[in-house]
């Protein structure tokens, strides 16, 4: 009998092959010959190395009593230790629960005020402390200002109120006390170089943030190389009012274009993009992705994971085995799916790595998805080409909005987490990202463009593609995740994958 390891094609940085050789894929392949039912396994990209080969372990008895052959591609991004060990971290920082305040403080009173009452240009805002009582709800367990309704129209953040909300933090003695503390934690005025003083900055730092912040390198070089002697945090305090001030318009303008996940959330992701992206995940899930796609790359001098495996599949294939091929992806893994569909579709066009045109997946199954909707967009306008039947499980957004990815402090889930941050390029300000597997995108009207459009109805388009979690609706569609990382381990959605298989 095969061992679970057996199973794995365990690829690193790349997707380069790390412990699995082309022997190990080889003799796999070899195996599946004249199987009749075939499963790939994509984990998702929060897990190590080390959790990938347990879930494998835990899930090749489930795929075999469904009368599977199932191959696990294990790989590690790191991005959940990151998660849980920078945002607890930043989210409790002075400095981050100073800015906290100030833009809860603007934005309450820009956001929901109705638009007569700031014609002006003047911003009424709740006093500091008031708005600190409200934010301490969060550690009773209660979302601050959840009960707030925002008018139907919300006016941008005018020019004169961006004066005013610029002159009132420049004043801001708590405001210029945590830059100063950041400034004076980096380097002495002397260590900067007079005339490349960002560099030298940079170069002190040495790429990592300050020791009394994880603000993103980039900005504490910046608020470093702009501390000069005397007074030396007037000028990093004006780039931070600045930066601030940004903020504050990037929170009205996405309660402005309706793409606003509630106020205390929406301002903590607009804090993280401005200040602390680089610590917040960022760099890890753009790497996570980046290796998703070269796992399939031309091999070079080192094989490719992904594109050796299809390799030699396509030769099985040509010899005349026709299995019946089910792809799972659990949350990142959707990313890879998209990436081996792309590959397939790449194989049917060229002539010098062939798919038999009969050849085509059973099933794409998707578990919680945080595949973006333009990623997922062109794999389902694929389908007559590339597979037969889709499935995505995934949370209502009810349960999304109880999952909170730190207690306490983000009262929403991972998939809001990268909707929000992750996601998102720098220029972005009042547009979030749709993340395929959130009903918030899916019933949200204002979420239209030739992508959502076609996937939204495609999904609509048959009621067995989409599984609410929780819910039941029949085999095959039963779910009672409730979380995001439970949809591979959850009783009930196995149960519904393992009816597929053997339907």
């Amino acid at each position: 009998m095969t061992s679970f390891r057996e199973r794995c094609i365990h690829s690193r940085q790349g997707g380069r092959l790390a412990s699995t050789t082309t022997a190990d894929i080889d003799e796999l392949v070899a195996g599946l010959k004249d199987r009749p039912r075939v499963v790939l396994h994509f984990h998702g990209g929060l897990i190590d190395d080390t959790l990938g080969f347990a879930t494998a372990e835990r899930l090749t008895p489930v795929y075999e009593a469904a009368g599977a052959d199932p191959v696990f591609f294990v790989w590690s991004s790191g991005l959940l230790e990151t998660l849980r060990g920078n945002l607890p971290q930043i989210l409790n920082e002075s400095v981050f629960r100073t800015l906290l305040n100030r833009v809860t403080r603007y934005a309450t009173g820009t956001v929901f005020r109705q638009p007569g009452q700031r014609a002006l240009g003047v911003v009424a805002t709740p006093s500091p402390r008031a708005v600190a009582a409200e934010l301490a709800q969060v550690r009773a367990g209660q979302e601050p200002y959840a009960r707030l309704t925002a008018p139907p129209d919300v006016p941008p953040l005018s020019e004169a109120e961006q004066k005013q909300i610029a002159a009132e933090l420049s004043a801001d003695t708590e405001l210029a006390e945590r830059t100063r503390e950041i400034v004076n934690s980096v380097v002495p005025p002397a260590q900067v170089h007079p005339t490349e003083p960002v560099a030298a900055a940079r170069e002190v730092i040495g790429g990592r943030a300050a020791a009394a912040t994880l603000m993103s390198p980039d900005v504490v070089a910046d608020l470093a190389a702009r501390a000069g002697t005397g007074e030396r945090a007037l000028v990093s305090t004006a780039l931070v009012v600045r930066k601030t001030v940004r903020v504050v318009a990037a929170v009205v303008g996405r309660f402005r274009q309706r793409n606003d996940h509630g106020l205390y959330p929406t301002v903590v992701e607009e804090i993280l993009r401005e200040f602390y992206l680089a610590n917040a995940g960022a760099a890890i899930w753009g790497a996570m992705k980046r290796q998703t796609a070269d796992t399939f790359a031309a091999a070079g001098d080192e094989a490719r994971a992904g594109r050796y495996f299809l390799d030699r599949f396509a030769e099985l294939l040509a010899s005349g085995t026709r299995p019946q091929v089910t792809v799972v992806g659990h949350s990142a893994g959707a990313v890879f799916i998209s990436h081996l569909l792309d590959d397939l579709a790449r194989r049917r066009a060229e002539d010098d790595d062939p798919v038999p045109a009969d050849f085509r997946l059973r099933d794409v199954v998707l578990l919680a998805p945080a595949c973006t909707v333009a990623q997922l967009a062109p794999v389902v306008r694929r389908q007559a080409e590339l597979f037969d039947r889709f499935r995505m499980f995934t949370m209502t957004d009810a349960a999304e909005q109880a999952d909170h990815l730190v207690p306490f402090l983000y009262p929403r889930s991972l998939l809001y987490f990268i909707s929000g941050v992750l996601e998102r390029g720098p220029a972005q300000r009042s547009v979030v990202t749709p993340i395929a597997g959130m009903q918030h995108w899916y019933l949200d009207p204002a979420a239209t463009g030739p992508d959502s459009d076609d996937l939204r109805g495609f999904l609509r388009a048959d009621p067995a593609r989409t599984v609410w979690s929780p819910g039941d609706v029949g085999p095959g569609l039963r779910a009672g995740a409730r979380s995001h990382v439970a949809f591979d381990d959850d009783p009930q959605v196995l149960a519904s994958v393992a009816a597929m298989l053997a339907d």
